[in-house]
């Protein structure tokens, strides 16, 4: 299964349940993805915690309000785009994360800075 998509389903499932904290399996790609939600103050916070160096994972902090996460890119089919051609969300508060040289960042700042990459979600 892919991670990033099950790491989505598990945050959407506790805020469903009304749960606080989530703890999640470690990657550094999941880590940039947090980064950018919690920027955007989709989730409250989070941070790695080491129990031993195979079962390192992640603690994320849940705000109240709900979000959904649609999977673009996934193992078996990996979608890219140039700097021109990067979608725009369907919803008005929404943002897609998108992966690129420079690191993961929403789509509208690679737009800005023209960088193209591999679109990874769109959060709404």
């Amino acid at each position: 299964m892919d991670k990033i998509s099950e790491m989505f389903t598990q945050i959407r499932n506790a805020q469903d349940a009304g749960k606080e904290n989530l703890q999640v399996p470690f990657s550094k790609l999941k880590m940039a993805i947090l980064a950018v939600l919690k920027n955007h103050q989709k989730v409250a916070d989070f941070r790695k915690i080491s129990e031993a160096k195979t079962k390192e994972k992640i603690e994320i902090k849940l705000f109240d309000l709900e979000f959904r996460a649609i999977r673009i890119s996934k193992p078996g089919r990996r979608v890219y785009t140039n700097r021109i051609d990067i979608p725009r969300p369907k919803s008005f508060k929404g943002f897609i994360i998108i992966s690129t040289p420079e690191g993961m960042m929403i789509g509208e700042d690679a737009r800005k800075k023209g960088l193209g990459g591999e679109l990874i979600a769109e959060i709404s």
